[in-house]
Protein backbone atom coordinates (compact mmCIF):
# COMPACT_ATOMS: atom_id res chain seq x y z
CA UNK A 1 0.00 0.00 0.00
CA UNK A 2 1.61 3.13 -0.84
CA UNK A 3 0.66 6.93 1.01
CA UNK A 4 1.74 9.97 -0.59
CA UNK A 5 2.19 12.94 1.77
CA UNK A 6 0.53 15.80 0.14
CA UNK A 7 1.90 18.25 3.66
CA UNK A 8 5.30 18.33 3.27
CA UNK A 9 5.63 21.10 3.16
CA UNK A 10 3.59 22.18 6.51
CA UNK A 11 5.03 22.44 10.00
CA UNK A 12 5.41 19.76 11.93
CA UNK A 13 3.42 18.62 14.61
CA UNK A 14 2.39 15.60 16.58
CA UNK A 15 -0.90 15.20 14.86
CA UNK A 16 1.13 15.22 11.78
CA UNK A 17 3.70 12.71 13.39
CA UNK A 18 1.03 9.99 14.89
CA UNK A 19 -0.51 10.08 11.45
CA UNK A 20 2.32 9.94 9.33
CA UNK A 21 3.48 6.70 11.28
CA UNK A 22 -0.44 5.19 11.97
CA UNK A 23 -0.53 5.62 8.30
CA UNK A 24 -2.60 8.26 7.13
CA UNK A 25 -6.17 8.49 4.82
CA UNK A 26 -8.04 11.46 4.02
CA UNK A 27 -11.44 10.76 2.64
CA UNK A 28 -14.57 13.05 2.74
CA UNK A 29 -7.48 -11.62 30.28
CA UNK A 30 -4.82 -14.28 28.89
CA UNK A 31 -0.68 -13.98 29.54
CA UNK A 32 1.42 -10.85 28.90
CA UNK A 33 1.70 -10.40 25.16
CA UNK A 34 5.45 -8.75 25.84
CA UNK A 35 6.43 -10.78 29.29
CA UNK A 36 9.39 -12.75 29.24
CA UNK A 37 10.76 -13.15 26.25
CA UNK A 38 13.98 -15.37 24.90
CA UNK A 39 16.22 -13.09 22.70
CA UNK A 40 15.42 -13.53 19.26
CA UNK A 41 17.16 -15.50 16.64
CA UNK A 42 18.64 -13.40 13.46
CA UNK A 43 18.30 -15.15 10.10
CA UNK A 44 20.73 -15.08 7.37
CA UNK A 45 19.98 -14.07 4.33
CA UNK A 46 20.39 -15.69 0.92
CA UNK A 47 19.55 -14.71 -2.70
CA UNK A 48 18.47 -16.63 -5.38
CA UNK A 49 18.25 -14.11 -8.92
CA UNK A 50 15.33 -13.18 -10.43
CA UNK A 51 15.35 -12.89 -14.35
CA UNK A 52 11.59 -12.03 -15.26
CA UNK A 53 10.48 -8.52 -15.16
CA UNK A 54 7.86 -8.10 -12.51
CA UNK A 55 6.74 -5.05 -10.23
CA UNK A 56 5.72 -7.76 -6.91
CA UNK A 57 2.93 -7.15 -4.67
CA UNK A 58 2.69 -10.64 -2.61
CA UNK A 59 3.80 -13.73 -3.17
CA UNK A 60 2.67 -17.46 -1.70
CA UNK A 61 4.08 -20.76 -1.52
CA UNK A 62 1.98 -23.62 -2.04
CA UNK A 63 3.38 -26.96 -2.41
CA UNK A 64 6.52 -26.99 -4.49
CA UNK A 65 5.20 -23.87 -6.13
CA UNK A 66 6.15 -20.01 -5.70
CA UNK A 67 3.36 -17.69 -7.19
CA UNK A 68 3.96 -14.06 -7.35
CA UNK A 69 1.51 -11.53 -8.16
CA UNK A 70 2.57 -8.81 -10.59
CA UNK A 71 1.14 -5.27 -10.04
CA UNK A 72 1.75 -3.46 -13.13
CA UNK A 73 2.56 -6.08 -16.21
CA UNK A 74 0.29 -7.39 -18.37
CA UNK A 75 0.96 -10.76 -17.43
CA UNK A 76 -0.45 -10.96 -13.43
CA UNK A 77 1.02 -14.21 -11.96
CA UNK A 78 4.43 -15.12 -12.37
CA UNK A 79 5.04 -19.49 -10.99
CA UNK A 80 8.83 -20.54 -9.61
CA UNK A 81 9.40 -23.93 -8.67
CA UNK A 82 10.78 -24.72 -5.20
CA UNK A 83 13.32 -24.99 -4.14
CA UNK A 84 15.97 -23.78 -6.52
CA UNK A 85 13.19 -20.99 -7.50
CA UNK A 86 13.11 -21.49 -11.41
CA UNK A 87 11.02 -20.15 -13.53
CA UNK A 88 7.86 -22.30 -14.06
CA UNK A 89 5.34 -19.95 -16.25
CA UNK A 90 3.36 -16.87 -16.47
CA UNK A 91 -0.68 -16.69 -17.10
CA UNK A 92 -3.89 -14.62 -16.14
CA UNK A 93 -4.54 -11.34 -18.22
CA UNK A 94 -4.62 -7.74 -16.63
CA UNK A 95 -7.88 -6.69 -17.77
CA UNK A 96 -11.80 -6.54 -17.54
CA UNK A 97 -12.67 -9.36 -19.29
CA UNK A 98 -14.86 -12.20 -17.66
CA UNK A 99 -11.81 -14.07 -16.60
CA UNK A 100 -9.15 -11.47 -16.32
CA UNK A 101 -7.55 -9.49 -13.63
CA UNK A 102 -8.01 -6.13 -12.98
CA UNK A 103 -7.43 -5.49 -9.69
CA UNK A 104 -7.08 -7.16 -6.53
CA UNK A 105 -4.94 -9.58 -4.22
CA UNK A 106 -4.24 -13.09 -3.21
CA UNK A 107 -5.98 -14.31 -0.12
CA UNK A 108 -4.88 -17.12 2.21
CA UNK A 109 -6.75 -20.30 1.80
CA UNK A 110 -5.98 -23.85 3.66
CA UNK A 111 -4.82 -26.08 0.31
CA UNK A 112 -1.17 -26.60 -0.80
CA UNK A 113 -2.49 -26.96 -4.43
CA UNK A 114 -5.06 -23.76 -4.60
CA UNK A 115 -5.05 -20.17 -4.40
CA UNK A 116 -7.69 -17.70 -3.73
CA UNK A 117 -7.96 -13.87 -5.77
CA UNK A 118 -10.28 -11.10 -4.76
CA UNK A 119 -11.44 -9.19 -7.04
CA UNK A 120 -11.29 -5.70 -5.41
CA UNK A 121 -14.03 -4.20 -8.50
CA UNK A 122 -15.97 -7.39 -9.42
CA UNK A 123 -16.31 -8.07 -5.37
CA UNK A 124 -15.79 -11.74 -6.72
CA UNK A 125 -13.87 -14.36 -4.70
CA UNK A 126 -12.17 -16.59 -7.21
CA UNK A 127 -10.65 -20.42 -5.88
CA UNK A 128 -7.66 -21.73 -8.24
CA UNK A 129 -5.98 -25.43 -8.59
CA UNK A 130 -2.82 -24.18 -8.98
CA UNK A 131 0.16 -26.83 -10.30
CA UNK A 132 3.51 -26.65 -11.56
CA UNK A 133 2.46 -26.36 -15.51
CA UNK A 134 -0.51 -23.52 -14.73
CA UNK A 135 -3.54 -22.87 -12.89
CA UNK A 136 -7.77 -23.62 -13.28
CA UNK A 137 -10.97 -22.29 -11.82
CA UNK A 138 -12.41 -24.38 -9.58
CA UNK A 139 -15.17 -21.77 -8.09
CA UNK A 140 -16.20 -18.32 -7.90
CA UNK A 141 -19.04 -16.51 -6.15
CA UNK A 142 -19.37 -12.82 -5.12
CA UNK A 143 -19.63 -10.82 -2.17
CA UNK A 144 -22.65 -8.64 -1.66
CA UNK A 145 -20.73 -6.22 1.13
CA UNK A 146 -18.94 -3.11 0.27
CA UNK A 147 -16.15 -1.45 1.51
CA UNK A 148 -14.50 -4.60 2.62
CA UNK A 149 -11.63 -6.91 1.83
CA UNK A 150 -11.46 -10.88 2.02
CA UNK A 151 -8.93 -11.94 4.72
CA UNK A 152 -9.36 -15.65 4.10
CA UNK A 153 -10.99 -18.57 2.68
CA UNK A 154 -12.38 -20.96 5.35
CA UNK A 155 -13.84 -23.54 3.07
CA UNK A 156 -15.70 -23.62 -0.05
CA UNK A 157 -18.47 -21.29 1.40
CA UNK A 158 -17.29 -19.66 3.65
CA UNK A 159 -14.76 -16.92 3.72
CA UNK A 160 -13.71 -13.96 6.17
CA UNK A 161 -14.33 -10.58 5.45
CA UNK A 162 -12.94 -7.26 7.34
CA UNK A 163 -15.12 -3.79 6.82
CA UNK A 164 -13.86 -0.48 6.97
CA UNK A 165 -16.68 2.34 6.01
CA UNK A 166 -14.65 5.78 6.06
CA UNK A 167 -18.23 7.11 5.82
CA UNK A 168 -20.55 5.53 8.65
CA UNK A 169 -16.84 5.03 10.33
CA UNK A 170 -18.01 1.06 10.92
CA UNK A 171 -15.36 -1.30 11.58
CA UNK A 172 -15.96 -5.07 11.77
CA UNK A 173 -14.90 -9.11 11.04
CA UNK A 174 -17.29 -11.09 9.19
CA UNK A 175 -17.75 -14.56 8.74
CA UNK A 176 -19.77 -14.89 5.18
CA UNK A 177 -21.62 -17.74 3.09
CA UNK A 178 -20.65 -16.79 -0.32
CA UNK A 179 -23.32 -19.51 -1.32
CA UNK A 180 -26.08 -17.97 0.66
CA UNK A 181 -24.64 -14.43 0.38
CA UNK A 182 -25.58 -14.06 4.37
CA UNK A 183 -23.45 -13.47 7.05
CA UNK A 184 -23.05 -15.97 9.33
CA UNK A 185 -21.06 -14.28 12.55
CA UNK A 186 -19.51 -11.22 13.24
CA UNK A 187 -16.64 -10.00 15.75
CA UNK A 188 -17.69 -7.24 18.52
CA UNK A 189 -15.96 -5.40 20.40
CA UNK A 190 -12.72 -4.40 17.83
CA UNK A 191 -10.54 -2.03 19.93
CA UNK A 192 -9.76 0.21 16.67
CA UNK A 193 -11.42 3.56 15.93
CA UNK A 194 -11.80 6.04 13.16
CA UNK A 195 -10.61 9.37 14.34
CA UNK A 196 -11.31 13.16 12.26
CA UNK A 197 -9.39 16.30 12.19
CA UNK A 198 -10.83 19.55 11.03
CA UNK A 199 -7.87 21.30 9.34
CA UNK A 200 -9.76 23.33 6.50
CA UNK A 201 -11.55 19.63 5.46
CA UNK A 202 -11.92 16.35 7.50
CA UNK A 203 -8.98 13.92 7.39
CA UNK A 204 -9.79 10.73 9.27
CA UNK A 205 -7.37 8.49 10.78
CA UNK A 206 -7.68 4.69 12.00
CA UNK A 207 -6.51 4.75 15.25
CA UNK A 208 -5.20 1.52 17.45
CA UNK A 209 -4.88 0.07 13.90
CA UNK A 210 -5.61 -4.18 14.04
CA UNK A 211 -3.79 -6.50 11.75
CA UNK A 212 -5.77 -10.27 10.79
CA UNK A 213 -3.89 -13.53 9.39
CA UNK A 214 -5.72 -16.30 8.82
CA UNK A 215 -5.60 -19.60 7.38
CA UNK A 216 -8.04 -21.88 7.18
CA UNK A 217 -10.37 -22.16 10.09
CA UNK A 218 -7.65 -19.89 12.24
CA UNK A 219 -7.25 -16.53 12.34
CA UNK A 220 -5.37 -13.79 14.61
CA UNK A 221 -6.04 -10.30 15.68
CA UNK A 222 -3.45 -8.13 16.73
CA UNK A 223 -2.95 -4.42 17.72
CA UNK A 224 -1.07 -1.85 16.74
CA UNK A 225 -0.85 0.39 19.94
CA UNK A 226 -1.73 -1.91 22.59
CA UNK A 227 0.14 -5.14 23.93
CA UNK A 228 -3.13 -7.70 22.62
CA UNK A 229 -3.11 -10.37 20.42
CA UNK A 230 -6.34 -12.81 20.10
CA UNK A 231 -6.71 -15.79 18.38
CA UNK A 232 -9.92 -17.58 16.69
CA UNK A 233 -11.65 -20.13 14.82
CA UNK A 234 -14.32 -20.57 12.16
CA UNK A 235 -16.67 -23.43 12.32
CA UNK A 236 -17.41 -24.95 9.15
CA UNK A 237 -20.95 -23.22 9.16
CA UNK A 238 -19.08 -20.28 9.91
CA UNK A 239 -19.47 -19.54 13.74
CA UNK A 240 -16.25 -17.50 15.44
CA UNK A 241 -14.83 -18.62 18.70
CA UNK A 242 -12.35 -17.27 20.66
CA UNK A 243 -9.48 -19.69 21.25
CA UNK A 244 -6.66 -17.84 23.09
CA UNK A 245 -5.34 -14.54 24.00
CA UNK A 246 -2.32 -12.90 25.33
CA UNK A 247 -1.77 -9.15 26.43
CA UNK A 248 -3.81 -6.92 27.89
CA UNK A 249 -7.26 -6.59 27.09
CA UNK A 250 -7.48 -2.51 28.12
CA UNK A 251 -6.18 0.30 25.80
CA UNK A 252 -3.35 2.16 27.35
CA UNK A 253 -4.40 5.84 28.82
CA UNK A 254 -2.54 7.56 26.57
CA UNK A 255 -4.64 6.40 23.94
CA UNK A 256 -7.76 6.60 25.91
CA UNK A 257 -6.92 10.29 26.13
CA UNK A 258 -6.09 10.89 22.87
CA UNK A 259 -9.71 9.54 21.76
CA UNK A 260 -11.37 11.90 24.31
CA UNK A 261 -9.91 15.28 22.56
CA UNK A 262 -12.26 16.76 20.02
CA UNK A 263 -10.28 17.20 17.18
CA UNK A 264 -13.15 18.34 14.91
CA UNK A 265 -13.95 20.85 17.20
CA UNK A 266 -11.17 21.54 19.68
CA UNK A 267 -11.79 24.12 22.32
CA UNK A 268 -10.77 27.53 21.13
CA UNK A 269 -10.74 26.60 17.78
CA UNK A 270 -7.32 26.01 18.11
CA UNK A 271 -7.36 22.42 15.43
CA UNK A 272 -3.50 21.99 15.57
CA UNK A 273 -3.33 21.55 19.32
CA UNK A 274 -3.07 18.01 20.03
CA UNK A 275 -2.84 15.50 23.38
CA UNK A 276 0.37 14.57 24.57
CA UNK A 277 1.32 11.25 22.41
CA UNK A 278 4.68 11.14 24.33
CA UNK A 279 3.40 7.46 26.48
CA UNK A 280 2.08 5.77 23.63
CA UNK A 281 3.95 3.21 21.88
CA UNK A 282 3.58 0.56 19.56
CA UNK A 283 3.01 -3.35 19.49
CA UNK A 284 2.17 -4.81 16.46
CA UNK A 285 1.99 -3.30 12.82
CA UNK A 286 0.75 -5.01 9.06
CA UNK A 287 2.01 -7.36 8.02
CA UNK A 288 2.66 -11.13 8.37
CA UNK A 289 1.95 -14.66 7.23
CA UNK A 290 -0.56 -17.35 8.29
CA UNK A 291 0.02 -20.63 7.21
CA UNK A 292 -1.42 -24.15 8.79
CA UNK A 293 0.46 -24.72 12.14
CA UNK A 294 1.55 -20.93 12.87
CA UNK A 295 1.40 -17.33 12.23
CA UNK A 296 4.00 -14.82 11.97
CA UNK A 297 2.87 -11.24 13.32
CA UNK A 298 4.97 -8.20 13.08
CA UNK A 299 6.35 -7.31 16.17
CA UNK A 300 6.88 -3.47 16.71
CA UNK A 301 8.61 -4.30 20.41
CA UNK A 302 6.33 -1.42 22.27
CA UNK A 303 8.52 0.90 20.59
CA UNK A 304 7.84 4.63 21.85
CA UNK A 305 6.45 7.04 19.04
CA UNK A 306 9.74 8.78 19.01
CA UNK A 307 11.92 6.11 18.82
CA UNK A 308 9.27 4.40 15.92
CA UNK A 309 9.68 7.47 13.72
CA UNK A 310 13.27 7.86 14.23
CA UNK A 311 13.52 3.72 12.93
CA UNK A 312 11.62 4.57 10.12
CA UNK A 313 13.68 7.60 9.34
CA UNK A 314 17.05 6.01 9.36
CA UNK A 315 15.45 2.59 7.23
CA UNK A 316 17.02 -0.11 10.17
CA UNK A 317 17.20 -2.81 7.71
CA UNK A 318 15.57 -5.50 9.49
CA UNK A 319 12.39 -6.74 10.92
CA UNK A 320 11.17 -8.13 13.54
CA UNK A 321 8.61 -11.10 13.76
CA UNK A 322 6.85 -13.04 16.72
CA UNK A 323 5.62 -16.45 15.66
CA UNK A 324 2.60 -18.61 17.40
CA UNK A 325 1.30 -22.04 16.95
CA UNK A 326 -2.98 -20.97 16.84
CA UNK A 327 -3.65 -22.28 20.27
CA UNK A 328 -1.64 -18.65 21.30
CA UNK A 329 1.49 -20.40 22.48
CA UNK A 330 4.79 -18.29 21.49
CA UNK A 331 6.90 -20.26 19.45
CA UNK A 332 9.81 -17.79 18.35
CA UNK A 333 11.02 -14.77 17.86
CA UNK A 334 12.97 -14.27 14.20
CA UNK A 335 15.00 -10.89 13.15
CA UNK A 336 15.50 -10.45 9.13
CA UNK A 337 17.60 -8.41 8.04
CA UNK A 338 18.04 -6.64 4.10
CA UNK A 339 13.91 -6.71 5.10
CA UNK A 340 12.48 -3.16 6.46
CA UNK A 341 10.93 -0.26 5.80
CA UNK A 342 7.95 1.38 6.39
CA UNK A 343 5.76 -0.47 4.33
CA UNK A 344 4.58 -3.70 4.50
CA UNK A 345 6.73 -5.32 1.86
CA UNK A 346 5.86 -9.31 0.44
CA UNK A 347 6.90 -12.38 1.95
CA UNK A 348 5.81 -15.88 1.75
CA UNK A 349 6.45 -19.30 4.31
CA UNK A 350 7.56 -23.22 3.12
CA UNK A 351 6.36 -25.13 6.25
CA UNK A 352 7.98 -28.46 4.92
CA UNK A 353 11.03 -26.63 3.93
CA UNK A 354 11.32 -23.96 6.80
CA UNK A 355 12.64 -21.06 4.68
CA UNK A 356 10.68 -17.80 4.24
CA UNK A 357 10.55 -16.41 0.50
CA UNK A 358 10.96 -12.57 0.73
CA UNK A 359 10.90 -10.27 -1.56
CA UNK A 360 11.95 -5.92 -1.19
CA UNK A 361 10.18 -3.65 -4.34
CA UNK A 362 11.90 -1.11 -2.66
CA UNK A 363 15.87 -2.09 -2.74
CA UNK A 364 15.72 -4.07 -5.77
CA UNK A 365 13.55 -6.08 -8.21
CA UNK A 366 15.77 -8.80 -9.23
CA UNK A 367 16.15 -10.98 -6.17
CA UNK A 368 13.84 -13.56 -3.75
CA UNK A 369 15.87 -13.19 -0.14
CA UNK A 370 15.43 -17.06 1.53
CA UNK A 371 15.54 -17.22 4.87
CA UNK A 372 16.03 -20.50 6.68
CA UNK A 373 14.63 -21.04 9.93
CA UNK A 374 14.16 -23.79 12.37
CA UNK A 375 12.39 -23.75 15.80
Amino acid sequence: MEFVNKYASMKPNATFLLLGVLGLYACGGGGNASGELSEPITLQADSIAVEQILAPGQITVKGDVALILSQKTDTVFYAYGLPDFRFLYKQGVRGQGPDDFLMGSMVSCPSRSEFAYYDIYGRTVRLFELTRKGFEKKWEYRVNMRSCEVLSVVNDSIVMLEKHDWNTKELGVYAYNGRSGKITDSLPGLKTYIKSTRIGYTLSTMLNRYSLQGYGEHFVVSYQLMDRIEFYRVSPQGKIELVAEVGNAELPESVKNYLKVDTENPPGGDRWKTPSLENIRFYYGEGGYACRDYVFILDKDGRPLEQEKAKNDNAAPEKMFRVYSWDGRLLARLRMPFYDGFYQLPFAVSESRKTIYAINPEKDFEYVYTFSYDF
